[in-house]
């Protein structure tokens, strides 16, 4: 096993999940090929982050994946080097690291695709589980099985099998106006794919920062693994008249203080229309008026628009404006 995949993500061989997880949501944001279209580099690194972090955020790959290196590289380089688990070298040589101190003599081992049996004799391999459990904790097996190594099943099998894994998913982020929030849009992806394309559903109401996730359009998985899925976070930019709480919309409007004094029908724009809105006489500033059902409507539910009223004061006086004044409060 060439690759340490805690080297790659840059975590210590005790990590929590909570942490590879963190580093790897790291990793993969600041190498996803998204982010940098046409760089081999980076689309390689981020595939080794991916390998990595599918084999270390599952407790039985882990385990697997320890015992490995616990038990290996062989001596004399690769553990599989040559297409073989045993080929080149003396594997578990006394003295060696994982070893055991022992003797093997594996001058009856017939190679893989050659008739006859397979033979092996070892001395002081301690206790019952000796080295039929090596054998087993490396490929997955269980002793009297069947096989040379106890699993049962070619170890071609069930090495492909403990290699399933399923693919990463795939994150998108996409901006739409406050308007197209309201009515719902749709927008289309371009996928690494052949240059496929795929329409996106964008329903109405959804929330800033919202996800709309495609199923089984993400990343292949690896040996027939399920494919990932594509998740798409949805910005949705502000607007100049609207703003949203819940359902509730929020506006307002301006009217002048003599208005604001004799009361006005004054004009609101919704969502939908523009209604004209009763001010009474004798509003204050920042009274906020309810126009009831006017709101943002998601699953059949409607919200509330509040209107809030703001009083335009003049900053200049006319001598008759003054005077005016000047008697109405004398």
């Amino acid at each position: 096993m060439n690759t340490d995949f805690y080297k790659t993500l840059g975590v210590a061989e005790t990590a929590g999940a909570d942490e590879i997880k963190k580093v790897y949501r790291k990793l993969a944001k600041k190498y996803h090929p998204d982010r940098h279209k046409g760089d081999p580099k980076a689309e390689a690194r981020f595939k080794e982050i991916s390998e990595a972090y599918d084999t270390l955020k599952d407790p039985k790959k882990r385990a697997e994946y320890d015992n490995m290196r616990k038990y290996g590289p062989f001596s004399g380089g690769n553990a599989f080097a040559g297409g073989h688990p045993f080929s080149g070298g003396q594997p578990f040589a006394g003295g060696q690291p994982g070893g055991f101190g022992g003797e093997f003599d594996f001058s009856q081992f017939m190679r893989g695709g050659q008739g006859g049996g397979t033979s092996f004799h070892f001395d002081n391999a301690s206790g019952s589980g000796g080295f039929e459990d090596v054998l087993s904790s490396l490929f997955g097996g269980g002793p009297n099985t069947g096989s040379p190594f106890g699993t049962g099943r070619p170890q071609s099998d069930r090495r492909r099998r403990r290699r399933t894994a399923r693919g990463s998913d795939v994150h998108l982020t996409v901006d739409i106006s406050f308007r197209e929030m309201v009515t719902g849009t749709s927008r289309t992806i371009a996928t690494r794919d052949k240059g496929r394309k795929i329409s996106v559903k964008i329903p109405a109401g959804i929330r800033h920062r919202g996800k709309v996730r495609l199923r089984g359009q993400g990343h292949l998985g690896s040996y027939g693994g399920e494919q990932g899925d594509l998740i798409i976070t949805v910005r949705v930019m502000p607007d100049q008249n609207f703003e949203r709480k819940g359902n509730d919309i929020h506006s307002s409007v301006e009217i002048s203080f003599i208005e604001a004094i004799r009361g006005c029908k004054a004009n609101v724009k919704t969502l939908t229309k523009t209604v004209a809105l009763s001010v009474p006489p004798g509003t204050q500033p920042g009274t906020k008026m309810r126009l009831k059902g006017m709101g943002l409507e998601v699953g059949g539910k409607s919200g509330d628009q509040y209107v809030e009223i703001k009083v335009t004061i003049p900053q200049t006086l006319t001598d008759a404006q003054q005077k005016l004044l000047d008697e109405w409060e004398g």
